[in-house]
């Protein structure tokens, strides 16, 4: 057995545990729903990018990590355990998970370029706080397997939405989806040019974009996780949607589209390394909590 220090929730967040106690019974179903309810602009990557960044994390653990892993979600099936990624977006639009809405991006105010969990995130309803929240759920042997599935969905899908640059951006054009562009003669908005318009352009599937990234992707360059780190990411994606995700002209230019390409890779690549990085940690078999 695995011996993992348990550690109690943020409270804030653990308030809205209650919610879930019937949540089990939803997760096959919705996994498969995530494919097909969710392919409009308010969601980070579209599944096809969440399952990239689990496909790209699960590649790179331990191999201790892989097996408790394949234990705790009863399958080594790499698409499958892919697609869990996607199941916080079918579970939201549920009547008992739309509490969950807020989990899914943080909203910074213009000029500031350093996340404050005060002014930011006072009652912890943000991606940067339920990342660590979920992390140590998923660590926490002392939990039903049921509980740390959602976990591992939740951990999966958040690294996955906080590494969309506009899902830390702003919260007067929601993250992009009411800042209208046209791109190669179709009208969109922003959002939806970052999470499909150039993934779809630039790869045939998922998975053929996922052995592309693999080797951009790497290894995680460190071995252990630290909760601040998910602060860090957080600045570096706020940092990314105020300064490089915005046109000047509504009408998207080629190199401007280049060059967004390019970071939506990046993105994708340091998902999945970090995501290595946090189920590497907390999956390790070790009584170390993770360090703040």
């Amino acid at each position: 057995m695995h011996q993992i220090c348990v550690r109690p929730p943020a409270p804030q967040l653990a308030l809205r545990c209650s919610h879930m106690t019937s949540i089990s019974r939803h997760i096959l179903p919705a996994i498969t729903l995530a494919t097909t309810l969710f392919c409009g602009p308010v969601l980070a990557w579209g599944p096809d990018g969440h399952r990239i960044v689990g496909a790209l994390a699960i590649s790179q653990l331990s191999k201790p990590v892989k097996l408790t892993l394949h234990e705790i979600m009863a399958t080594d099936d790499l698409e499958e355990l892919a697609q869990w990624c996607n199941w916080p977006d079918a579970y939201r639009a549920t009547d008992e998970g739309a509490w969950s809405e807020p989990l899914h991006y943080i909203n910074m105010v213009h000029g500031a370029s350093l996340y404050e969990r005060q002014r930011d995130c006072p009652d912890g309803q943000c991606v940067t706080e339920a990342i660590g929240l979920y992390a140590e759920q998923l660590g926490n042997s002392e939990l039903s397997v049921e509980k740390r599935r959602e976990a591992y969905g939740f951990v999966c899908h958040f690294i996955g939405d906080l590494h969309q640059p506009l899902h830390a951006g702003f919260g007067h054009d929601r993250g992009g989806n009411d800042f209208d562009i046209r791109f190669n003669g179709e009208k969109m908005n922003l959002h939806y040019f970052w999470d499909h318009a150039l993934i779809e352009l630039h790869s045939e599937s998922w998975s053929a974009l996922y052995e592309q990234l693999r080797e951009r992707s790497g290894s995680p360059s460190r071995p252990t996780w630290r909760k601040k780190d998910v602060v860090a990411w957080t600045n570096e994606s706020h940092e990314i949607a105020s300064v490089y995700s915005y046109p000047q002209d509504p009408e998207i230019s080629d190199a401007f589209a280049d060059q967004s390409w390019d970071r939506v890779q990046d993105q994708l690549a340091k998902g999945g390394k970090r995501l290595a990085l946090v189920l590497n940690t907390v999956l390790a078999g070790n009584c170390e909590k993770p360090a703040e």
